[in-house]
């Protein structure tokens, strides 16, 4: 029989799974759009970016100027996540994501790579964070050609 109280628990769950869906497109546009206000968000302020073994910021600061570090090297990047799974345990959770990296070098050449993101979550102040991303099973296909692109996406046509 279905009471008021599981359907809550279960609204509860997917309002949870939409949340953290939305956490780690967060994480991408933030990175994309080099929106420093976004890409903080995400993040618990005691968080570690694991992102190759030899390669781990902890802290929101540390973290903070990773991804300005990476702004500065490539004029371009695109990240586009799939295959979300999350599993939940109260205030926190584990989930693990593929992600697809497109970055543009300096000179102009594209690099495509990618991998998967180990991730757990915790909930901050009533909101889901990422407290600890690594980065899993990467790679990088040799540069494409250089090309010329639109430096980023300010419109949506009509």
């Amino acid at each position: 029989m279905v009471t008021f109280e599981s359907l809550a628990l279960r609204l509860e769950r997917v309002e949870a799974q939409l949340a953290l869906q939305r956490l780690v497109h967060d994480y991408c546009i933030g990175a994309d759009h080099r929106d420093l206000q976004r890409w903080t968000s995400v993040w618990t302020t005691d968080a570690v970016w694991e992102t190759s073994p030899d390669r781990r910021f902890v802290g929101i600061e540390s973290i903070r100027n990773a991804v300005q570090d990476q702004w500065r090297t490539f004029p371009i990047m695109q990240h586009a996540t799939a295959n979300h799974v999350i599993d939940f345990n109260g205030a926190t959770a584990k989930g693990r994501c593929d992600v697809v990296i497109l970055v543009q070098l300096p000179d102009r050449r594209w690099i495509a790579g990618g991998g998967s993101y180990e991730d757990h979550y915790r909930i901050v102040g009533g909101s889901w964070r990422i407290a600890y991303r690594r980065v899993v099973r990467p790679f990088d296909l040799a540069p494409l050609a250089p090309a010329d692109g639109p430096n980023e996406v300010t419109d949506i046509p009509d």
